[in-house]
């Protein structure tokens, strides 16, 4: 029982007012007197009196003032189940890597499937069900409905996903499904009880535990080292408690470079040497042995490109074309590399064409290249006929980086020298940002996007002192190799974690097909871009604008990858946060009933017992006694 408002309780000063008038009222009795005035009143000749007498017509008045007061603040009563005598039921379903597991009877997901349908039919019929979903987000899939035929096919139609349940994800779920009488889950592990805490639940939900423990094998890392140059190396880990044989394949442009079986000591990891490859290319690396998990056991990497490839170095300071030389020989040695002054007329041969053109406080005009990366770009000039690429807005005189692309958040950001403010296009992408220094502006200082005239890339900060070979701030030297390495990338071939948002420009409509073989059509935005979010490990086809695009999706989690802590299959277990008082059997949700209308009534009853009470003693007494 409780107030749906407390501070309604204010109505119950009525009371107050109600005694205040008694003790006003007999304060100064009055007696009957002879008289020749008729009616008239006199006060009794004795001293005031302050003491309350109370009588049937106050107590009538009181109870009559406390119900409505009652009524007027919301009371009310905790009623469990549902108000229609039909109970809404919620089934939440864990949709991450670990329900792919797969054991002698199917995969964990499909014991969840078969112990939700028990759930369902052992429902009285009426009551109704709603599925909810959680992996990297939470969702619904479909609308709470008690048809038995529709929520069949909902579950027929869930599958898991390649991803990482997210813990934010679940406490969602559990928020969506508060509602409902019951929640049970479907998972392999309890959710923590902390997120079952903050959710909100009235009860606990009732836990079914999906799948078994199992021995699993699970690629981590694949470098493809530099093709004829250094050997590759692919990391795998043993998940179980015991030796484990593994059967190892890897490829490169469709051709075998090892193959071969090993024994993985228990809870290790093993360093896999191979190569080196002979070309740049797609490079794949498969356990060939049955596991625990299929989605990890695949993992593809891109090997640099060896081609000879023609590049410009322009800048006006010497140092910095001895810098950028150097480090694009280090990702690609058979790079032919021009460097030359932009303030020289003669200083290259401006009929040549390139591969890339790194630009240093210099326009590039006349320069013709494949991609372009501005390096501490120059702002516009006047008398300009073009709009520049990566137009410049203003400048810092010191700027830090504070993050950077996978790996986020920089424990110390990272001083750099004098930087411009540009304002990004819609179709470039930062690859770290930070701000001024000491500062809380935010802007990107690397930045790479694909617009109709090729890939262009922009480092804001200036690389004058060597900077970018600084062993002190080699953040700064990642973040320009990954820019670089994003220019010179084949276009039609690309490598991202499942559960990323994958960005690539067609300037089209295109058809994705994933995986599975599932299709669906994509339409690009402004800028000729088009997003989707791999959830499934493997290769996705994008087609569309005239080229194919071959997005190959890695997928690897050592939580959810680590499935020899999963305890045998436990029916309707419950996961109960610590303290949490047991729910009434058959119930697992309140509803509040107001009970303003029954108090009303009893306040109405009790004035009118009042009005009999002072109608009889009128008939009874005189009316000075009413």
């Amino acid at each position: 029982m409780g107030l749906l408002n407390p501070a309604n309780l204010l109505y119950a000063l009525s009371i107050a007012a109600l005694i205040a008038i008694y003790l006003r009222a007999r304060s100064r009795p009055t007696i009957e007197v002879s008289s020749l005035i008729i009616f008239e009143e006199a006060p009794a000749p004795v001293a005031n009196s302050r003491v309350l007498r109370l009588d049937l017509p106050f107590w009538l008045e009181a109870l009559a003032l406390g119900a409505l007061s009652l009524a007027l603040a919301g009371l009310y009563f905790r009623v469990y189940g549902s108000a229609d005598g039909h109970r809404t039921h919620a089934l939440v379903f864990d949709l991450g890597a670990a329900m792919n597991a797969r054991g002698d009877g199917g995969t964990a997901f499909d014991a969840a499937r078969a112990a939700a349908r028990r759930v369902i039919a052992k429902a009285p019929e009426g009551d109704s069900f709603a599925i909810v979903t959680y992996a990297l987000a939470a969702g619904a899939a479909g609308a709470p409905t008690a048809d038995r035929a529709a929520l069949n096919r909902i579950l027929d139609g869930l599958k898991p996903t390649d991803v990482a349940a997210n813990p934010a994800a679940l406490r969602a779920a559990l928020v969506d499904a508060r509602a409902a009488d019951t929640i049970d889950l479907f998972a392999n592990r309890p959710a923590p009880p902390v997120i079952v805490e903050d959710a909100g639940l009235s009860a606990p939900p009732r836990f079914h535990r999906a799948g078994a423990s199992a021995a699993n094998l699970a690629i981590v890392s694949l470098d493809p080292g530099v093709p004829r140059a250094s050997l590759g190396r692919a990391l795998i880990r043993n998940f179980s408690y015991h030796p484990q044989t593994c059967e190892l394949e890897i490829t490169a442009g469709g051709r075998a470079v090892f193959h071969s079986g090993f024994i993985v000591e228990p809870r290790a990891e093993l360093v896999v040497p191979f190569g080196p490859v002979h070309d740049g290319g797609l490079v794949e690396a498969r356990i060939l042995t049955r596991d625990g998990l299929a989605a990890d056991n695949v993992r593809y990497a891109l090997a640099p490109s060896i081609a000879q490839m023609r590049a410009l170095v322009l800048s006006p300071d010497p140092g910095v074309r001895d810098d950028l030389a150097r480090i694009l020989l280090a990702i690609n040695p058979n790079f032919l590399v021009t460097a030359a002054d932009p303030n020289l007329a003669n200083a290259f041969d401006r009929r040549q064409h390139f591969a890339l053109a790194m630009l240093h406080d210099c326009s590039g005009a006349g320069v013709a290249a494949d991609a372009r990366l501005y390096i501490f770009p120059e702002p516009p000039l006047i008398g300009d006929k073009w709009p520049p690429l990566v137009p410049v807005a203003g400048s810092v005189a010191a700027a830090e980086m504070r993050r950077r692309a996978g790996v986020g958040e920089l424990a110390t950001p990272v001083l750099l020298g004098p930087a411009r403010i540009v304002r990004l296009p819609g179709w470039m992408e930062a690859t770290s940002e930070g701000g001024g220094a000491g500062g809380r502006d935010e802007f990107a200082l690397t930045a790479a996007g694909r617009a109709r005239a090729g890939e262009v890339g922009m480092i804001a900060f200036d690389v004058r002192h060597h900077l970018l070979l600084d062993p002190d701030r080699l953040d700064a030297l990642l973040a320009a190799i990954g820019t670089i390495r994003r220019l010179i990338a084949p276009p039609d071939v690309m490598i991202e974690p499942t559960g990323a948002i994958v960005t690539t420009p067609v300037f089209a409509r295109a058809t994705l097909v994933a995986p599975d073989g599932s299709r669906r059509t994509l339409t690009p935005d402004r800028w000729g871009r088009v997003r989707f979010q791999p959830l499934l490990a493997g290769r996705y086809t994008l087609a569309g604008g005239g080229q194919t695009i071959s997005i190959y999706a890695n997928y690897y989690d050592a939580g959810e990858s680590d499935l020899s802590g999963v305890a045998a299959p436990a029916a309707a277990a419950v996961s109960r946060p610590p303290h949490a008082a047991p729910a009434p059997a058959g119930a697992r949700h309140f509803h509040a009933r107001t009970i303003g209308t029954l108090l009303a009534a009893i306040a109405l009853l009790l004035f009118m017992l009042e009005s009999i009470v002072l109608a009889r003693r009128a008939a009874r007494w005189s009316a000075r006694h009413v």
